[in-house]
C-alpha cells in the first residue's frame, strides 16, 4: 500500500486564502481556512508549522514495528518535537497500547537519538535541551517527563546516589563544587555519583515502574539487571558500567522535595528478589545495615544539610560488600551446578 506525498502551505495574500499544492502542475487557489481538510489534503498555517507531512510513501512488506523503528530516526522527529511535543509523542507511540509500551517507545527513542553530556550546571528549558539533542541525566529526564505528560501519563522524577568506579580526580572536583554550590554538590565524589531517572505509574497494576532515559531502561526487572546485576549489563549507554550499584534512591516532586524513599524497594527487596535469596549470603546483613545507615546521609546531602564526603569510608565499604555478594553468589551457583 502506498500513499501520495502532499505538502500544503497556507498563507494570506491580500485577504485571500491561497493553497499551493507542490505536487500538482497548476496552482490551486481556493477560499479556505487553516486546519481544515479538503479531500485528502489538510491545510495548515505557516505561522504554526513550517512543513507538515500528511501522507508518505512507505512499503508495507515489513512488520509494523520495523516501520515504526525506521520512522523514529532522523531529523524530522526532532523538528516535530521542537514544534509540537504532543504530536511527537503521538507519533512515537502510535502503535502502543499500554503505559509501559508508551514509556518504552519514548525512552528508547531519546536514548538512541540523544547524546549524553557532562553536567555544566546551566539551567535549560525542555526546548533548549531538544535543540542541543542531548544533555545530562537530569535534562534527559526533563525531556522525557514533558513528552510523557503530553500523553497524560502520571510520573515522577527520581534521584539516586550510586557506588561509582574509583576516580581520584573526581574528589578534588567535587570538593570545589561543594565550596561553590554548597553541600548538595557532595552527592558525587571519589567513589560515588548521583543519577536522575523517572518512575511511571501503571494504572493497571497501580504500581510505579522505573524508566531511565539516559540508559534506555524501562521496567523493574530490566532496571534491576542493568543497575544491580552481577553479570553482563545491557544498556544503551556504555558509560553506565561506571555506576556499579545504587545505594540510595528517592522520588521527588516538581520542587525537588523528597516525597518517598525508594531505597528499600529497589536496593534491598528488588536486589534480593533478582537473585532469589541474597539474604542467605553472609555479606547480606552488613549490606542492609550499611544501606540503612547511608539512607539518611544521602537524604541530607540531597537536601543540602549533610556533606556526603565525610562518609567516604562507608561508601568504600559498600563497594567492597557489593563485590563480596557477587563472589558469594557466584560460588553458590557453581556449587549448585556441580554433578
Amino acid at each position: 500500500m502506498h500513499f501520495d506525498l502532499t505538502l500544503v502551505m497556507y498563507y494570506e495574500i491580500g485577504g485571500t486564502n491561497e493553497i499551493f499544492k507542490e505536487n500538482e502542475e497548476s496552482i490551486c487557489i481556493s477560499e479556505v481556512q487553516p486546519d481544515m481538510t479538503i479531500g485528502r489534503t489538510h491545510v495548515i498555517s505557516l505561522k504554526n508549522l513550517l512543513i507538515i507531512l500528511l501522507f508518505f510513501s512507505s512499503a508495507c512488506n515489513e512488520s509494523s514495528q520495523d516501520n515504526v523503528e525506521t520512522s523514529f530516526k532522523g531529523e524530522d522527529l526532532y523538528q516535530l518535537a521542537l514544534m509540537d511535543l504532543k504530536a511527537f509523542a503521538g507519533k512515537v507511540t502510535v502503535d502502543d497500547e499500554t503505559t509501559y509500551d508508551q514509556a518504552k517507545s519514548i525512552v528508547t527513542w531519546y536514548a538512541k537519538n540523544s547524546d549524553w553530556t557532562a553536567t555544566d550546571y546551566k539551567k535549560r528549558s525542555v526546548k533548549e535541551i531538544l535543540t542541543r539533542k542531548g544533555g545530562n541525566c537530569n535534562e534527559l529526564a526533563m525531556v522525557t517527563i514533558a513528552t510523557m505528560e503530553a500523553l497524560a501519563v502520571k510520573m515522577r522524577k527520581v534521584r539516586e546516589v550510586n557506588i561509582h568506579i574509583e576516580d581520584k580526580s573526581r574528589q578534588g572536583t567535587a570538593e570545589d563544587k561543594v565550596k561553590e554550590y554548597g553541600l548538595k554538590a557532595s552527592v558525587f565524589g571519589r567513589r560515588h555519583n548521583d543519577h536522575v531517572w523517572i518512575e511511571i505509574f501503571d494504572e493497571t497494576s497501580e504500581k510505579w515502574f522505573p524508566a531511565d532515559p539516559s540508559l534506555g531502561l524501562v521496567g523493574e526487572r530490566e532496571w534491576l539487571r542493568a543497575r544491580l546485576g552481577f553479570g553482563e549489563r545491557f544498556t544503551l549507554d556504555p558509560t553506565s558500567k561506571d555506576m556499579i550499584a545504587p545505594f540510595a534512591i528517592f522520588a521527588i516532586d516538581d520542587n525537588k522535595n523528597i516525597i518517598e524513599n525508594r531505597t528499600q524497594h529497589y536496593v534491598i527487596q528488588g536486589f534480593d528478589d533478582l537473585y532469589d535469596g541474597l539474604h542467605q549470603l553472609s555479606a547480606w546483613k552488613e549490606w542492609v545495615e550499611l544501606i540503612d545507615f547511608m539512607d539518611d546521609k544521602v537524604r541530607g546531602a540531597l537536601e543540602g544539610t549533610t556533606n556526603l564526603h565525610q562518609h567516604g569510608k562507608k561508601i568504600l565499604r559498600l563497594a567492597e560488600l557489593y563485590e563480596l555478594l557477587k563472589t558469594e553468589f557466584n560460588a553458590l551457583q557453581a556449587e549448585r551446578i556441580q554433578p
